[in-house]
């Protein structure tokens, strides 16, 4: 009873933060990449010899084995990941609070918890089973212990940095900037403090326990073989001393606009003016959160061929503090109503999380009118994921519980690998890839597939993985938003003529 009362205040604010965050957490259907990663984690953590599948795209594992570990508990596939960010999101939650109460005071921690819990791009990465959600809190947790290790000095502390980072890269490449900025930081002070030695000392513990962390990831050849593929998505040496200014220019007013509509603008403006406060109050650990925030958007923003949401999502967090700051700041400057102050910025944001937790697509089609750097690929296109729980139920009801094999093509993404996900527990439903790749030339003169159940074939629009003259159409459901459809078509069981038995295929699940 006595914890509850000394912490009514985080326990509100974490039941407001899991109310915005579980209500209809499956209401958007799955997204292209969360299909994706629940697929490799489930087969990472339920097939032998699959623990580091997502490699051969360069995708480190960590996050897709909690992924697969929380679909043995849950049912619903879509759900269990996107649990994963929601739980991570209330990490980040707990840091922010964590840091605000530590460097600031406890009114601007109990703010800065409110705009973290109600901006509407904080809420929907928490809702999604992507990794940007989970290298926000790696951000958050690893400013809190750096600020530890330079106060302190404690060894502890080091190992807990050194950790923390450990585990952002081995869910994500771009927690390595976090990596980067903690030794600068650290650097300057062994240049600048008269404690050499001590801070010396600490940064050889944080790369230890960095490297420690890492070691599994690091002696898998696997890693090093497709570490170099990630220059699909950020800019490799050579290319970043031939100053691709136009691309950097492009990303520096990409992330304002993103910052400015998503934090929402109030908050967004507040946020420069509490950094600007700080800078002018001059106090060295708030100086080294502005010095992270700055740097670490610097960094993406010269690194990265191309900022979105999702490139800037994980270094936003650390700026509803700031916004938290300036309230206080204007509140004890011109003596407002605290209330009606808070209410100011909190309103807009909060509103539009409730639309977005309400009705995802409707939010999206409305923010889509504001900026250019908006989600439409959760509506529309190959990568939305509308059709995939109607293609689900309509196999479920004609197979009415018998045994039935699903077909897809060797692609990655949906609706194949969504198809995967949803079938993967079932007893009954087997899914397996269902490509002409996999047949070569033993079906050159063959007329029939067979196999002792129903086959069932899904497709993304009408490509039927070079199968069509085996296949005919049962139905598909139209993306309403596009021109894209998911094909549902079966094997002809009163096929005459030359055939081939395909039971033998393996099931990606098998």
């Amino acid at each position: 009873m006595n914890f509850i009362f000394k912490h009514k205040s985080f326990l509100l604010l974490s039941s407001f933060y899991f109310l915005l965050r579980v209500v209809n957490l499956t209401k958007l259907p799955i997204f292209n990449d969360e299909a994706i990663y629940l697929d490799w984690g489930f087969r990472e953590t339920h097939v032998p010899g699959y623990l580091y599948y997502s490699l051969y795209d360069a995708k480190q594992p960590f996050l897709m084995w909690i992924f697969g570990i929380f679909q043995t508990f849950f049912s619903d596939p879509l759900f269990a990941g996107r649990l994963v960010s929601v739980i991570f999101g209330f990490l980040t939650l707990v840091g922010i609070y964590k840091i605000s109460k530590k460097f600031f005071d406890n009114k601007i921690a109990i703010i800065a918890s409110i705009f973290y819990i109600i901006v509407p791009i904080f809420v929907f990465y928490d809702r999604q089973a992507l990794m940007e959600g989970a290298v926000g809190t790696i951000e958050v947790w690893s400013v809190y212990f750096l600020l530890k290790v330079i106060d302190e000095k404690k060894y502890k502390n080091s190992i807990s940095l050194g950790v923390i980072l450990g585990i952002g890269f081995f869910i994500k490449s771009s927690a390595l900037i976090f990596l980067i900025l903690s030794t600068c930081i650290l650097v300057f002070y062994i240049l600048k403090n008269k404690q050499k030695g001590l801070f010396f000392k600490n940064l050889v513990v944080v790369f230890s326990s960095f490297l420690a962390t890492n070691f599994l990831l690091f002696i898998n050849p696997q890693f090093w073989q497709t570490l170099s593929s990630n220059n699909r998505f950020v800019f490799t040496f050579s290319e970043l001393i031939q100053f691709p200014i136009k691309a950097w220019a492009g990303n520096l007013a990409g992330n304002l606009e993103i910052g400015f509509f998503y934090l929402t603008p109030l908050i967004f403006i507040l946020s420069c003016i509490g950094i600007y406060f700080v800078i002018v109050k001059m106090h060295s650990d708030q100086k080294i959160l502005i010095v992270w925030i700055l740097l670490s958007i610097f960094i993406q923003t010269m690194l990265i061929k191309g900022t979105s949401h999702r490139y800037l999502v994980s270094f936003l967090p650390l700026f509803v503090i700031f916004a938290s700051y300036s309230l206080m700041v204007i509140y004890r400057k011109i003596k407002i109503n605290k209330y009606l102050l808070l209410a100011i910025p909190v309103l807009a944001p909060l509103l539009l999380s409730i639309f977005l937790i309400l009705n995802p697509i409707q939010y999206i089609q409305f923010t889509s009118k504001f900026s250019k750097y908006t989600l439409l690929e959760y509506i529309s296109g190959q990568t939305s994921g509308i059709g995939v729980l109607e293609t689900v139920d309509f196999i479920k009801k004609e197979t009415k519980g018998n045994n039935a094999l699903i077909g897809v093509a060797l692609n990655t993404g949906n609706p194949e690998s969504a198809i995967l996900d949803y079938f993967y527990k079932n007893k009954n439903i087997k899914v397996t890839y269902l490509d002409l790749q996999l047949f070569g030339e033993s079906l050159k003169n063959v007329q029939c597939l067979k196999h002792k159940d129903p086959v069932y074939f899904v497709s993304r629009d009408q490509q039927q993985g070079g199968l069509n003259k085996y296949l005919h159409k049962v139905t598909s459901f139209r993306n309403p938003y596009s021109n894209y459809s998911i094909g549902i078509y079966k094997i002809d069981n009163n096929c005459t003529g030359s055939s081939i038995d395909i039971s033998e295929l393996r099931y990606p699940s098998s």
